[in-house]
C-alpha cells in the first residue's frame, strides 16, 4: 500500500496513524472519566437497602398453674421456654417484659404482686450473648423486665419458672392465671 508513496509521505501517514491512535485512546480515556463522574453524580443510579427493625416472640403469653397442697409451701408453675428474636437498629435497648393479666385461686382473685419468677438463659446468638435472663417479682405493679443487658440484634432463649410467694399461707387448691409477654426494641 505504501510502495508508491515517497519517504516523506510515509512519514506523514505514520504520524497521522500515531495521532489517530492517540485520539482514540484520548476518547476512550475521556469516556471512562465521564462514566466515573456520572457514577459519583448524586442524580445517578444508587442501590439503597433499608433494614427495618423486627421482633418475634414465642410464646406471646404463659399460662400459670400452681397447685398448693399445704399452706406456705413453694408452689411453682412448669418452666416456660421463651424464645425472643430481634433485629434492632443501632443503639436500641431490647426489652422482654412480662405482666400478669389475672390470677385466681380457691378464694377468688389473688393479688398479681404474689407472683415471682426465676429466669435462666438456655442459649443466645448475636447481641443476645451479652444479655441475661432475670429473676424478680411484680410487686411494683409494672411489667417485669425478663432480660437485662440486651442492646444488639440476636436471639435469646430463656427458661422461666413462675411461682407464688411463700410468705402468705395460700389456701390449698389450684391457682391459675396468665402472664402476657412483650418484646420490643426502643
Amino acid at each position: 500500500m505504501f510502495g508508491t508513496l515517497s519517504a516523506d509521505k510515509r512519514a506523514g501517514v505514520n504520524c497521522l496513524r500515531r495521532l489517530f491512535r492517540w485520539r482514540v485512546m484520548s476518547v476512550v480515556a475521556m469516556g471512562v472519566c465521564a462514566l466515573a463522574l456520572w457514577a459519583q453524580n448524586p442524580g445517578g443510579s444508587a442501590l439503597l437497602v433499608q433494614v427495618n427493625p423486627e421482633a418475634h416472640l414465642d410464646p406471646p403469653a404463659a399460662q400459670l398453674s400452681f397447685q398448693v397442697t399445704e399452706p406456705g409451701e413453694l408452689a411453682a408453675s412448669q418452666p416456660v421456654t421463651i424464645t425472643a428474636w430481634v433485629r434492632a437498629l443501632p443503639n436500641q435497648q431490647i426489652r422482654l417484659t412480662a405482666q400478669p393479666a389475672a390470677l385466681n385461686g380457691p378464694g377468688g382473685a389473688v393479688p398479681l404482686s404474689a407472683v415471682l419468677w426465676n429466669g435462666a438463659m438456655l442459649g443466645a446468638t448475636g447481641g443476645a450473648t451479652a444479655a441475661a435472663c432475670t429473676s424478680g417479682d411484680f410487686s411494683s405493679g409494672q411489667p417485669g423486665q425478663m432480660i437485662a443487658g440486651w442492646n444488639q440484634s440476636g436471639i435469646a432463649k430463656c427458661t422461666v419458672t413462675f411461682r407464688l410467694q411463700t410468705e402468705t399461707g395460700w389456701p390449698e387448691g389450684l391457682y391459675t392465671g396468665r402472664v402476657e409477654l412483650s418484646l420490643l426494641a426502643q
